[in-house]
């Protein structure tokens, strides 16, 4: 899998909402040997473009990941924090994380312990802190911790052979990133394709709005993961997609109803290909694409995800063959666009 140790870096690299610089970077150097064009907008949007015939056709990758960001110094030296992005505070308490000031700091997700905490109905973020072992608030000041800086956390990506399981942080959307490097690299399209690399999904889409204002696709199509709820407490009816599935190809969700049409051909590029693929309706969760969707006069926009368990969390699980899956559906999409006008026209 020669895919591993560049998702590897991918996941391990801190892209907290805002600093994607260092997941940027690195996909600058996978891509810029192929690309036709490489630049940065004014937001941080890393923007790859390959020319072609008539039409623009976008895909959008977000770099950001769901992390913490210090917001007041205790006394005591223990950090408070909010949250960039949606987080469950049951599944960061007691993780290890990165706090990012001078240089790296290690920290703990703390809580009062449990023999001394009066009982509570349910756990919340601001009952959480981060602790790096520091004495004072004089002494984090020192090392260079303050309100605003980024907290991340700290999950090397780790692979199960017996399995084929991956384990680490930021697979949303890491995986989503590296899928669609792959397919930018190998592309040999008919039409101006246009890789966007986008920033700030975590907190609201901000990255993909502008980004599609400046492309002006005629097509988009965002790159993503997706939630695998194909656990023992969430009834079949709602497991929306699960792992070992295949990409799942989003026909709706909280702001996005994917053009029929489009999510006809999209079928047709799984079935024709002998690709496995899921069906997803996400009531409760969107992608970039609903952001690019009101671009300008409007884009005809679609998703497709590769199904992650436990996003949002500090360590998320995906399979291999889901993303193997996806890369070659992602790959025959763009191969399949080169014949069909909805390339150029969206319609």
């Amino acid at each position: 899998m020669r895919w591993l140790s560049r998702l590897k870096e991918l996941s391990e690299a801190p892209g907290p909402p805002g600093w994607e610089d260092a997941v940027r970077e690195i996909i600058k150097r996978e891509v810029e040997e192929e690309a036709d064009k490489l630049y940065e907008d004014k937001l941080g949007n890393l923007i790859a473009v390959k020319k072609g015939g008539e039409g623009r056709v976008m895909l959008a990758a977000h770099m950001d990941e769901v992390a913490l960001m210090a917001s007041y110094l205790e006394e005591s030296g223990l950090i408070r924090f909010v949250s960039l992005g949606r987080v469950v505070p049951e599944q960061i308490l007691a993780q290890r994380v990165v706090v990012h000031a001078k240089r790296e700091l290690k920290g703990v997700v703390g809580v009062i312990p449990a023999h001394l905490a009066d009982k509570r109905e349910k756990l919340e973020l601001g009952d959480l802190y981060i602790d790096v072992g520091a004495g004072s608030r004089k002494e984090l000041e020192k090392l260079g911790v303050k309100p605003g800086s980024y907290i991340t956390f700290d999950t090397p990506l780790a692979y199960q052979e017996e399995t084929r399981s991956l384990m680490g942080k930021a697979l949303d959307n890491r995986v989503g990133c590296m899928v669609l490097a792959e397919a930018f690299k190998e592309a040999s399209p008919g039409y101006k394709l246009y890789a966007v690399f986008t920033v700030q999904e975590e907190r609201g889409l901000r990255g993909a709005q502008p980004a599609a204002y400046h492309v002006k696709p005629d097509l988009a199509i965002a790159v993503d993961s997706t939630i695998a709820a194909d656990t023992p407490e969430i009834p079949k009816h709602k497991a929306v997609t699960r792992l070992g599935g295949g990409p799942a190809l989003r026909v709706m969700d909280s702001r996005l109803i994917t053009p029929r049409k489009l999510l006809d051909f999209m079928v047709k590029v799984a079935e024709e290909a002998g690709i496995r693929y899921q069906l997803q309706l996400s009531p409760r969760s969107t992608t970039d694409a609903s952001a690019i969707n009101l671009a300008r006069e409007g884009v005809p926009a679609a998703a497709v995800a590769t199904p992650v368990r436990y996003i949002h969390a500090p360590v998320s699980l995906a399979k291999a063959e889901d993303i193997e899956e996806t890369m070659r559906y992602v790959s025959a999409l763009l191969e399949a666009l080169n014949t069909h006008p909805i390339a150029r026209s969206g319609r």
